[in-house]
């Protein structure tokens, strides 16, 4: 690679870019910057024809021009046609400057197409990209099941990655309510957790369209209260009172006691046998009498109080 001063008009921008948006803010800001100290990070650029060919800084060349530069610096490197992409997306991907979905978008097409770039398998391609394998299939997976269930371009890649292992359409009904806030990308994760192991009572709560319980409230419910009926119980004080998670945690914890209470009150019950006088025993030593009992648990052995009365 060689370092050149070259002209903005002898500069095209790459047809294989990546980023697919450049928002008007940030190069804004960004044109400030250049006009202030010049262009620090020299623009990566191939030659192409008789001019040249953007492989990685489209941003700063943009807004070079909006900054009325006539020349930047430009690091000359030598990429053949079939690995621009390859090329582009590495640049972009080490300076961290994609969005999700053009990264999923770049990485997609660079696996469908693996062949021409000599890849054969997600780990290949991970460690060509400087990346880690599970990224790479995170990547892909999220970019197939982006476009075949039409999500949204604002859903991050981490909060699909998050809801595999789900049904496609209650992975689709979980991502919709991210994606409206109604549920966070913090909160993902156990709500996934509810989905994949509560009850249908759970499920069927943290997927209505006005949700009435928060995950967490949900995943407290199913690690703390395994029978169904108690947790149809609390869902619906929770839906008749609006009850907060703490007062949730205060209403399980008394059904937990209650639930105590009545298990220790039967077993005190039961405690309560009949007595059976199994045999009479007359001690040839001390001269007294005595019986043995049982229980039907146990067996002991008393002195016959009524034999001595007599």
């Amino acid at each position: 690679m060689k370092l050149k001063m070259i002209s903005l008009d002898e500069i095209q921008p790459n047809p294989f870019q990546p980023r697919e948006r450049f928002e008007k803010d940030s190069l804004k800001e960004l044109t400030e910057s250049i006009e202030e100290a010049g262009i620090l990070q020299p623009v990566v650029v191939r030659e192409h024809g008789f001019k040249f060919q953007i492989i990685a800084g489209e941003r700063r060349w943009r807004a070079a021009h909006m900054a009325r530069l006539k020349k930047i610096p430009c690091l000359i490197k030598e990429v053949a046609e079939e690995r621009i992409l390859f090329e582009s997306l590495i640049e972009n991907l080490h300076r961290r400057d994609l969005t999700d979905t053009e990264r999923e978008n770049a990485v997609h097409e660079i696996w469908v197409s693996r062949d021409d770039f000599a890849v054969k398998t997600k780990k290949e391609l991970a460690r060509r990209l400087g990346i880690s394998e599970h990224k790479v299939s995170d990547d892909i997976d999220a970019w197939e099941f982006r476009h075949n269930q039409e999500i949204s371009l604002d859903v991050s890649t981490d909060v699909i990655r998050r809801t595999r292992g789900l049904k496609p359409k209650t992975r689709k009904r979980l991502i919709a309510k991210v994606d409206k806030g109604q549920i966070k990308a913090s909160e993902v994760d156990t709500t996934a957790k509810v989905l994949r192991k509560g009850s249908d009572i759970l499920k069927r709560e943290l997927l209505k369209p006005d949700l009435s319980i928060t995950p967490k409230m949900a995943e407290t419910i199913m690690t703390k209260l395994p029978s169904e009926k108690e947790q149809e119980r609390i869902v619906d004080d929770i839906r008749r009172f609006k009850l907060t998670e703490e007062e949730v945690e205060d209403k399980i914890r008394e059904i937990r006691y209650a639930k105590k209470l009545e298990r220790s009150t039967k077993e005190s019950e039961g405690d309560q046998l009949t007595v059976f006088a199994v045999q009479r025993y007359d001690c040839p030593y001390c001269k007294k009498h005595y019986v043995i009992k049982c229980d039907g648990k146990h067996d002991w052995i008393e002195q016959d109080v009524t034999e001595s009365k007599s």
